[in-house]
């Protein structure tokens, strides 16, 4: 989750410097994307390991 989130907020950082914005907007939006990316994954990953479970 840390390295999704590390890496959206980076790039966002990176664009908001290269585009040279008043706000940090790039940084913002690519952060909160990266945090919906890798709570998806891990509510993924918990719902497949809670039906292997089941399964047993």
């Amino acid at each position: 989750m840390a390295v999704i989130i590390g890496v959206s907020a980076w790039g966002g950082t990176k664009l908001d410097e290269k585009y040279q914005t008043s706000e940090p907007y790039f940084t913002i939006v690519l952060s909160l994307l990266g945090i919906g990316a890798s709570l998806y994954l891990t509510i993924k990953e918990v719902i497949k390991a809670s039906k292997e479970n089941e399964s047993k």
